[in-house]
């Protein structure tokens, strides 16, 4: 059954403070992220994994295994290994134990993607440091940073699956702690600089207003996972290939082109910034907080993603769409709720229609267009 419900706008000022506990590993995990990758031109995004709420979805080992449910799309190098090797074994090689990681973050491309590993406590992240030189991780030159080999070396022989410190080449990888956080990354210097003082993503007004709107979204549920998106997210849609034919039926051409160019002209008012988050309650769901210079704007967004999602989502992913307005600092952030039936832990169908959508690079609910 599809079903939309508006609601009123809401202002930050009145949300309920244990709203932002829901948030807290979150708003920790934006802290350690650059406000340089909302102002980047390539479009990345960076990713979030709550470990501790990940693998609270079960109650045992016999259950549906909840990491099907993650969806990373960024290099985490540490999820490709988590997943997929005893916890013994994994544990041996990662420097710490799974209990004492609540989170991971992720952003940049490969071979220059960051990872962060957010920990329980900075003596966790520091006696990870400490696991990792007992296990041959040597100073790579840099104050703070270690290492286990050169860094980019393609050196098959030390490629290792059940490793979450070697790439799939078998290259070395660098740590840093710091404070509750390990930083790895592909070279010393990338290490040195994800660790060091700079603007955090959280601190940046357009993804505090964003984070604060979707504490509303999200009510009492929790964050399993999200992405922090930039316009780009909204703007990656048009397909190359529409315009090449490989035969001489240009008339063939002219209509995939246009078909393209009219779902295109079809969407949402331009944004700053914003967050979209699997979100676990009573049932899954997903939380949209995209970032407007005023609420008037917001609203319009809000009511245009709730309408694009009774038409766009599909029907594993219809349930009961909310569309509110949260304000900020000088800025307004659009808020839509909507909340599904799943079949097991391991799907949340409102989530995934919005990541694969994005990842096949197909004009999608949150595409930015003329409407």
């Amino acid at each position: 059954m599809r079903s939309c419900v508006i609601a009123a706008g809401l202002l930050l000022a009145t949300a309920a403070p244990v709203l932002a506990q829901n948030t807290n590993p979150l708003r920790d995990g934006l802290d350690h992220l650059p406000a340089t990758l909302l102002s980047g031109q390539t479009g990345d995004v960076a990713y979030f994994l709550d470990m501790q709420t990940l693998m609270s979805l079960v109650d045992d080992d016999s259950a549906a295994r909840p990491q099907l449910r993650a969806m990373p799309i960024v290099d985490v190098l540490a999820l490709d290994s988590v997943f997929q090797t005893e916890p013994a074994e994994w544990e041996a090689k990662a420097g710490t134990t799974i209990d004492k990681i609540r989170y991971f973050t992720g952003y940049g491309r490969a071979p220059n993607s960051i990872s962060n590993w957010g920990l329980v406590d900075a003596d966790a992240a520091n006696d990870m440091i400490a696991a990792l030189k007992a296990a041959g991780f040597e100073d790579a030159g840099i104050s703070g940073v270690v290492g286990n080999d050169e860094p980019q070396r393609f050196d098959p022989s030390k490629r290792d699956p059940s490793d979450p410190w070697r790439t799939a080449i078998g290259a070395a990888q660098f740590a840093a702690a710091v404070g509750t956080n390990v930083v790895q990354a592909q070279t010393p210097q990338a290490a040195a600089v994800a660790a060091g003082q700079q603007p955090s993503l959280g601190d940046n007004p357009i993804v505090a207003t964003a984070l604060a709107g979707l504490e509303q979204a999200a009510g009492n549920g929790q964050v399993v996972q999200a992405v922090v998106i930039s316009p780009l997210f909204g703007m990656a849609a048009l397909d190359p290939a529409s315009m090449l034919s490989p035969s001489a039926d240009m008339d063939e051409t002219k209509e995939r082109l246009e078909e393209q160019m009219a779902a295109l002209s079809q969407g949402i008012p331009p944004y700053l910034g914003g967050i979209i988050a699997d979100i676990q309650h009573e049932r899954p769901g997903v939380g949209i907080a995209l970032t407007y210079p005023d609420c008037a704007i917001a609203q319009d967004a809000a009511d245009a993603i709730a309408a694009r999602w009774v038409k766009m989502a599909g029907d594993a992913a219809q349930g009961e769409v909310t569309a509110n307005t949260a304000e900020g600092e000088g800025v307004c952030a659009a808020t839509v709720s909507v909340f599904v039936d799943a079949d097991s832990p391991e799907q949340n169908p409102a989530y995934r229609v919005l990541i694969e959508t994005y990842t096949r690079g197909e004009v999608g609910i949150l595409q930015i267009g003329e409407n």
